[in-house]
């Protein structure tokens, strides 16, 4: 039944379509040979005009300026065509417009914000201090410990580096 209706609308919008078309062809032209009737004046009536032309020459016009009212028409006969061809698809193609879903079906992971930077930057510098400070075992098995960075330090300016100059005293 739906598929009966679908047809019928179908090409029922395509007949429709011609004969609009048509219709405004056969408007666009007769507006064109009505407005160039217009224009055509008689000679005798142009011969007054153009003497009486002349002895105004200040307040002239241009006589043969375009009429208005088809360039509106026209332009109004475009939009209506436009409006009607939307209308139009939107009959013919009624499943297009919501055939893809908008719907967000993931869900981003949530950020991970440092809510508390003071608060984290302390608690990372006391880590750091305890760890260059500190003594601990880094290899218990071979004997290997972790001294604090400074005593470190002056272990290696007395002792040197094997393989190094020593330093002078």
């Amino acid at each position: 039944m739906v598929e009966e209706r679908r047809k019928y609308l179908r090409s029922a919008g395509r007949g429709s379509w011609s004969r609009l078309m048509f219709g405004a062809l056969v408007v666009g032209i007769g507006l064109y040979l009505f407005n160039r009737s217009q224009t055509q004046m008689e000679p005798a009536a142009m011969a007054s005009e153009e003497a009486e032309r002349s002895a105004r020459a200040k307040t002239a016009f241009e006589p043969t300026d375009w009429n208005l009212a088809p360039i509106a028409a026209i332009y109004v006969g475009v939009l209506v065509l436009i409006v009607i061809s939307c209308f139009a698809l939107m009959i013919a193609y009624p499943n297009s417009l919501p055939d893809v879903s908008r719907v967000l079906h993931i869900n981003p992971p949530g950020p991970r914000l440092q809510t508390d930077d003071a608060a984290d930057l302390r608690r990372f510098r006391a880590e750091e201090e305890r760890r260059l400070n500190g003594y601990y075992w880094i290899d218990k098995q071979n004997g290997v410990v972790h001294i604090p960075i400074g005593e470190a330090m002056q272990k290696l300016a007395h002792s040197g580096i094997d393989g190094f100059p020593k330093a002078q005293q």
